[in-house]
């Protein structure tokens, strides 16, 4: 596989706008954006993913038929073309408030994790850090175990394999710099996908409530990191992450400009009255949030 092609979706589907978010990592690893074209390692290979008119051109060193058709796969989901939110978008523009709000990001991708495993460490790493932080965190995770691909002045990291996880010492994982507690959580779960006792990636095919449930039953996972998991690694948001300091920053500033008080009960009245999307809601204002907060990192 050199090249393929992989139509844009007849919904509304702004790749732009995914680079835009891409740009304001402030540690770059698992994703980067060189000359405006996103960089990622899918399926063990390193691909960069550039729109050309009516499609996304994905160009990698695979030549077997079997790796085209993998990858066209696994790219399809990572970058959310699959992802229909049109009726979300319809139903915005019918509320002005919301509308407001999410105008600037209309159209942005529900890209996602290549595995639930990916989703659940990154949001473990996340808890009670800030973002900036946790990204750091998750570039030296990533830098640990696997040596990385220059893309310009950049490096491209791949996520480690639940045994590779598995087989690390806490120590291993202290340049992290986060809890003791959180680095058995990931260990302790990377062993249990690698040994077969926890199927994470089996949780895709259920609704997504039940979904949020299931994770709901691992140690150390609550309703953020379960709720938050389902949308990083399917695009399902079954309901609202009030706990989010951001998303509390954000909901205070954008439907109550900027009130002082931010709270997750603020949250929770704010976005219930969108029901089914609300979930969906409080996603797009974290987005709207990302792009007015941090400047685009030049590179």
């Amino acid at each position: 596989m050199r090249k393929l092609h992989l139509p844009l979706p007849a919904h509304i589907y702004k790749f732009d706008l995914l680079l835009a978010f891409v740009r304001r990592i402030a540690h770059p690893a698992r994703l980067v954006v060189q000359d405006g074209a996103l960089w990622r390692f899918t399926g063990g290979q390193l691909l960069s993913y550039r729109q050309a008119g009516g499609a996304i051109v994905v160009c990698g060193e695979g030549s077997r038929a079997e790796d085209a058709a993998f990858l066209k796969r696994k790219s399809r989901h990572c970058l959310g073309l699959c992802a229909d939110l049109t009726a979300f978008f319809d139903f915005a523009q019918r509320d002005d408030r919301l509308w407001r709000v999410i105008e600037p990001v209309y159209g942005t991708p529900l890209f996602c994790t290549e595995t639930v495993f990916e989703a659940l460490v990154t949001l473990i790493i996340e808890q009670h850090i800030t973002w900036k932080t946790a990204m750091r965190a998750q570039q030296t995770l990533m830098q640990i175990f696997h040596s990385g691909a220059q893309v310009g002045r950049a490096t491209v990291y791949d996520f480690p394999q639940p045994r590779q996880l598995a087989g690390a010492k806490r120590a291993d994982l202290k340049p992290l710099k986060i809890t003791n507690r959180r680095i058995d959580m990931i260990i302790n779960i990377a062993s249990a996908v690698s040994n077969g006792e926890l199927d994470l990636e089996s949780i895709s095919a259920l609704q997504p409530r039940t979904a949020y449930e299931r994770l709901l039953t691992i140690k150390g996972v609550g309703h953020w990191t379960a709720n938050n998991t389902l949308g990083r690694a399917l695009g399902a948001y079954p309901t609202i992450s009030q706990n989010d300091v951001a998303l509390q920053a954000a909901v205070a500033r954008y439907f109550h400009g900027g009130a002082p008080v931010k709270s997750a009960e603020l949250v929770v009245d704010t976005l219930t009255e969108y029901g089914e999307f609300a979930g969906l809601a409080g996603h797009f204002t974290l987005l709207r949030w990302v792009l007015d907060r941090y400047p685009p990192i030049s590179r």
